[in-house]
C-alpha cells in the first residue's frame, strides 16, 4: 500500500504540474527501495518502477525517512480510508479531519529532525537528488 499511495501521491503532481517534491514514509523498505538504483524484481517491482520514472518529471525531489511518531497523518488517513471510501484531493485549505494530527507531526517533525524527539536517534541526513530547490519543512496549519 505504501508504494501505491506514492505512485498515486507522484501522478496526482504530475498532473498538478509541480516541480517539487518531498517523499517522506516511516516505511524504510520503500525509501531503500526508490533509492537504490537498478532493477527490482519483488512483487512490487513494477510498482516502484513507475515511482522511479515518475520522480524524472519533477525539477527537485527529496526522498526521506521519518520516524513512526511524526506520521500521525499519514496513520489518521489510511484509518479514515479503511473506514470510508474517500476519493477527496486537498490542494488549498488543511481539512479539520487531519488538522490536529498536522500540527503534531509538524511539531514531533521539528524535534526528531533535531535529534531530540523522545524516541528518535540523532538526526542524519537521507536527502538525494536536490537538483535546485530549498529545504522546506512541514508547514503548520493555519
Amino acid at each position: 500500500m505504501e508504494v501505491e499511495a506514492c505512485r498515486a501521491g507522484l501522478l496526482l503532481g504530475i498532473h498538478q504540474g509541480w516541480t517539487e517534491v518531498e517523499i517522506e514514509s516511516d516505511s524504510t523498505l520503500l525509501i531503500a527501495a526508490l533509492k537504490r538504483v537498478g532493477n527490482d524484481f519483488s512483487d512490487v517491482g513494477r510498482v516502484l518502477e513507475d515511482c522511479k520514472s515518475y520522480m524524472t518529471a519533477f525539477q527537485s525531489i527529496e526522498i526521506r525517512h521519518i520516524y513512526r511518531e511524526a506520521n500521525g497523518v499519514a496513520d489518521r488517513l489510511a484509518h479514515l480510508a479503511s473506514l470510508f471510501a474517500l476519493n477527496d484531493v486537498w490542494l488549498e485549505e488543511t481539512p479539520a479531519i487531519i488538522q490536529d494530527v498536522l500540527y503534531e507531526d509538524y511539531c514531533k517533525c521539528s524535534n526528531v529532525a533535531r535529534g531530540s524527539g523522545f524516541m528518535s536517534p540523532p538526526a542524519q541526513s537521507t536527502t538525494i537528488n536536490i537538483i535546485n530547490g530549498t529545504r522546506r519543512g512541514a508547514e503548520p496549519p493555519s
